[in-house]
C-alpha cells in the first residue's frame, strides 16, 4: 500500500497548529489571570498602604516641626525616624538620652527636603507599577490618590564674579551633615550619692566639719546653724549632678571625693566668685546676725537685672540658687533703682 506523505504531513502540521492555538490561549489566560491577581493586590492593597504610610510620615514630620523646628524634623525624616510609631518611639529615647544641639542645627544646609524626597519616593512607585497600570486601564499612581508636590529645587553652587577682571567663578555647596550624632551631645548621668558617703567627704570642705559629725553606727548628723543647711543642700546638689562624670563602670560606683571637689568648684564660681565680679567693695562680714548677709558692697549692681534672672535660671536647682540669694552682700541696689539686690533675690528664690 502506498502511502501519501504530503496528506500525513499536512495532518501533522493541523494537529500541531491546533495544539500551538490552545496554548496560546491557555498562556493569554494565565496571563490575564495574573495580571488581574497583581491588579487587585496593587490597587487594594500596595498603593493605598504606601499613600497611608506617606500620610503617617508627613504627620509625624509636621509634628517635629511644631516640637523642635523644621531643620530637625527633616534630619530626622532623612534618617528614617518618621515613617512610623516604632521609630518615632526610638527618636524620643534618643532625645530624653541626649541633648539638642539647637545652635548647630539652627544653621544647617540639607540637600533635600521633605517634599524632594517625597516626590522621588513617587517617581519610584511610578516606573515600578505605571507598566501594569496601564495593562489595566489605570492612566498612573497620580489616578490613586499617589500625587508629586512641589518642591524646594535648592542650587548645588554659589557663583562669584570678580569686577575687576571680569571672571565667573562657582563653588561647589557643601551641605550639613545629616549623622543624627553630630547634633546631639550626650546627657551626663545623675546619680544620687547616699547621704553617708557624701557627708564623709563634705565634711572636708566649706567648714562643714563644725556642722556635720556621725553616730556609733556611721549615720551621718547634722549641727546647722544660719544658713549653713542651704549651702550643704546646694552643695550636695551640685555633686549628684556631676556624680556621672565620676561613675567608675568597672566598680561600678561614683569616686565621691573627685565628685565633691569638682562640684565645690562650680558652686564657688557661680555663687562666691560671680557675686565679687558684679558688686564694688566686696568685703566679708565676720560676725554675721543668723540668716543674715554674709558679706557687704555698695553702690549699684554692675549687670542687668536681666542678665542676674539668667544667671540665677542657669543653675541646676533651687537650693543653689536660694544659697546664691543668701551669699549676696547687702547694700548693693539694682541698675537705675533703690531696690536692694539682696532682698530681691531672697524673695524671687523662696
Amino acid at each position: 500500500m502506498a502511502i501519501d506523505f504530503g496528506r500525513a504531513a499536512q495532518g501533522i502540521a493541523t494537529g500541531y497548529l491546533q495544539a500551538k492555538i490552545r496554548n496560546t490561549e491557555a498562556n493569554d489566560a494565565l496571563k490575564a489571570n495574573t495580571l488581574m491577581r497583581v491588579g487587585e493586590t496593587l490597587i487594594g492593597e500596595t498603593i493605598p498602604n504606601a499613600i497611608d504610610a506617606e500620610k503617617v510620615r508627613r504627620t509625624n514630620y509636621d509634628n517635629l516641626v511644631s516640637s523642635y523646628g523644621t531643620n530637625f524634623a527633616e534630619l530626622a525624616d532623612i534618617r528614617q525616624f518618621t515613617v512610623n510609631d516604632a521609630s518615632m518611639a526610638k527618636l524620643d529615647e534618643l532625645l530624653e538620652e541626649n541633648n539638642l544641639n539647637k545652635e548647630k542645627l539652627k544653621d544647617a544646609n540639607f540637600e533635600t527636603d521633605f517634599n524632594n524626597r517625597y516626590n522621588t519616593r513617587v517617581k519610584s512607585a511610578q516606573e515600578k507599577y505605571d507598566p501594569i497600570l496601564k495593562q489595566l486601564g489605570v492612566d498612573n499612581i497620580g489616578a490613586l490618590g499617589y500625587n508629586t508636590v512641589e518642591a524646594l529645587v535648592k542650587p548645588t553652587e554659589t557663583t562669584t564674579k570678580d569686577t575687576m577682571t571680569d571672571t565667573v567663578t562657582q563653588t561647589p555647596i557643601e551641605f550639613s551633615s545629616t549623622k543624627l550624632a553630630d547634633y546631639f551631645t550626650p546627657q551626663t548621668k545623675v546619680l544620687q550619692i547616699p547621704e553617708n558617703e557624701f557627708g564623709r567627704v563634705a565634711s572636708s570642705f566649706r567648714n562643714f566639719e563644725n556642722v556635720i559629725s556621725f553616730d556609733p553606727q556611721g549615720n551621718v548628723r547634722f549641727n546647722f546653724s544660719g544658713t549653713k543647711d542651704v549651702e550643704y543642700n546646694a552643695l550636695r546638689n551640685v555633686t549628684n549632678q556631676v556624680s556621672g562624670n565620676f561613675y567608675n563602670e568597672d566598680q561600678k560606683k561614683v569616686n565621691v571625693g573627685m565628685a565633691v571637689e569638682e562640684a565645690n568648684k562650680i558652686l564657688t564660681e557661680q555663687t562666691e566668685n560671680h557675686i565679687r565680679n558684679v558688686v564694688d567693695n566686696y568685703q566679708v562680714v565676720k560676725t554675721p546676725k543668723p540668716g543674715g548677709a554674709t558679706s557687704q558692697a555698695s553702690g549699684q549692681l554692675k549687670i542687668t537685672e536681666e542678665d542676674l534672672l539668667m544667671h540665677i535660671a542657669k543653675m541646676g536647682t533651687k537650693s543653689e540658687q536660694r544659697y546664691y540669694a543668701l551669699s549676696f552682700p547687702a547694700g548693693v541696689t539694682l541698675q537705675g533703682t533703690n531696690q536692694e539686690v539682696r532682698q530681691y533675690l531672697l524673695d524671687i528664690t523662696r
